[in-house]
């Protein structure tokens, strides 16, 4: 035995038997467990994760807007026109008759994009049909304005929610004759518990403009229309841009129109242009409306009004009359619509405005009825 530091002697410490076979190492063990648990919580709880918390919605998002309306979307501005929308999610629709038909909807706030690109024939009309334009020759219509920035294009008025944009690209070289028309219709978002909005900002309107040209860009490209193509587009008229001119002061669509009208800017360019003639002793009732029609809807007005198609001979129809004119693409179409007995003569009013806007088209001297 070994002394202590007193001298005394010091017994050895027992031998500790060594560990019988088989019996677990607890430390090591419960380490081992807690690794698979981690293991099993990566391969189960982060996917889980993922799924839940909206990325596998988001991925499908993505995917959903890749070479969306055969590749002439561009989604850069959609997000911010439907109001900034989380998400964002596109599809397909029917291609038959349609060279690209799609949409977009924003899943958290129900608004809502439709993009159509075609030929003019025969779905020039379809255009037409969502300004309803198309056969009630009595009824209003909605309301447009120029797109402007050299696009052969009208916006709706705005300020009333919903918003259509209709452009027309005449096409040259081996598709010389035919036109590319690119409609676009927005609905915008609404947070289910508050106000509906709409597109009567400016910013807005410019927005949706930039989207169908650079929609009418690629489809321009992508099909070989070769057409000319207008510029960027900064502004677009809307509600506000239609005003009430006093008799002699009108310079816009209704230019050398005598009486009261209410007109909208004036543009080259327009396919669509519109004047009101307002009654002398009620200036808010419209007693007759004129509207203008170039390629590639000049055809389908005359469907709409119940002339043949193809004719370019001036007529009368009861209260309806209506002028043409020959364009550079085909025959304009002046319609005008006496709603309520006026002292006015409604050939003059016809008259007047189918010249001024036959000279903005670069058209020959209308005929008129």
């Amino acid at each position: 035995m070994t002394p202590d530091q007193f001298g005394a002697p010091v017994p050895p410490m027992p031998a500790v038997p060594p560990m019988p076979p088989g019996r677990p190492v607890v430390g090591r063990d419960r380490r081992r467990r807690w690794a698979w648990l981690g293991v099993v919580l990566l391969v189960v709880g982060v996917p889980s994760g993922w799924y839940f918390g909206g990325g596998y919605d988001r991925w499908q998002d993505g995917r959903s807007l890749q070479g969306l309306c055969g590749g002439t979307l561009d989604t850069a501005e959609v997000k911010d026109l439907l109001d900034g929308a989380g998400r964002l999610r596109g599809y397909e629709i029917s291609p038959v008759g349609w060279l690209a038909n799609c949409g977009l909807t924003t899943p958290d706030r129900y608004g809502s994009l439709l993009v159509d690109v075609a030929w003019d024939t025969p779905r020039a009309y379809d255009a037409l049909f969502k300004l309803r334009r198309t056969r009630v020759v009595r009824a209003e219509g909605v309301p447009v304005v120029p797109v402007g920035a050299g696009w052969a294009g009208v916006m709706s008025a705005g300020g009333d929610g919903r918003e259509h944009l209709v452009l027309a690209l005449a096409c040259t070289g081996k598709e010389a004759g035919r036109q590319l028309v690119v409609s676009l219709t927005a609905d915008p978002t609404r947070d289910p518990d508050g106000p509906k909005d709409d597109f009567a900002s400016a910013e807005q309107r410019a927005r949706l403009g930039r989207i169908g040209a650079r929609t009418a860009q690629r489809a321009n490209d992508i099909w070989g229309c070769g057409a000319q193509l207008g510029g960027k587009i900064e502004q677009v008229p809307g509600r506000a841009d239609i005003v009430t001119a006093q008799p002699g002061k009108a310079t816009g669509t209704c230019a050398g129109v005598a009486g009261q009208v209410r007109e909208s800017p004036a543009d080259g360019t327009a396919p669509i242009e519109d004047c009101a003639v307002l009654m002398p002793d009620d200036p808010k009732t419209v007693g007759l409306r004129l509207s203008a029609y170039y390629p590639p809807f000049d055809l389908q007005a005359k469907d709409g009004v119940g002339l043949a198609r193809g004719s370019n001979e001036p007529g009368v129809d009861g209260s309806l009359s209506w002028a043409t004119a020959k364009c550079p693409g085909g025959t304009a179409v002046y319609l005008g619509n006496r709603l309520e007995p006026t002292t006015a003569s409604a050939r003059d009013a016809l008259a007047a405005f189918a010249r001024h806007s036959a000279e903005r088209h670069g058209c020959s001297a209308p005929a008129l009825p």
